[in-house]
């Protein structure tokens, strides 16, 4: 029989699985753009399956990991510093695509569904509690965003294409003018 300490070592010993959770983790944190931790403590599993198939549709994924595995893969990534915000059940939203699509759908659903809070977040290399969280759900889509700033970049060209198609046009009436008064003086 073990002794009583080393039997308490023996049960803190990691089990492969979860070494390779972690492992797993730790890669998809660094591929994705947003990760975000709600508590989800009072949802039903109606709800949270509700709740995972609509955040499924804007392309990310949400799942329920042990904070102390997540605590040990969020280590040495840009997302560091959710450690603080891992205490109590989570619902962790993994989004490698768009971010701001799955925060708009949880804020949507936190609607109706006052029990869902969230807690935190990691978006494209920042960090966001709470509050920072609901200001990044209300940011327009990452298209409408990109399509703005094409629009705000391709205006002034537009405008200066125009301008010189103006002048040259203004140009070249200028010249059949000053060839048809030369050809009616000959």
């Amino acid at each position: 029989m073990f002794a009583a300490p080393l039997a308490e070592e023996v049960n803190l010993l990691p089990t492969q699985e979860k070494v390779q959770t972690v492992a797993e983790l730790h890669e998809r944190i660094n591929r994705c753009n947003g990760v975000y931790l709600a508590e989800y403590k009072g949802l039903n599993v109606k709800d949270i399956s509700e709740l995972r198939q609509q955040v499924r549709k804007d392309g990310a994924e949400m799942v329920v990991v042990k904070n102390r595995l997540l605590k040990l893969a969020v280590q040495d990534t840009p997302a560091e510093g959710l450690i603080e915000f891992l205490t109590g059940p989570n619902a962790v939203i993994f989004c490698e695509e768009d971010a701001a699509a799955p925060a708009k759908t949880l804020s949507a659903f936190a609607k109706t569904h006052p029990v869902l809070t969230w807690k935190g977040g990691y978006v494209e290399g920042n960090v966001f509690d709470a509050a920072g969280m609901i200001k990044v759900a209300e940011l327009p889509p990452r298209q409408e965003l990109l399509a703005s700033v094409v629009g705000g970049i391709s205006a002034p060209v537009s405008g200066l294409v125009f301008t010189l198609s103006g002048l040259v046009s203004d140009l070249v009436y200028t010249l059949q003018s000053v060839a048809d008064k030369k050809g009616e003086a000959a």
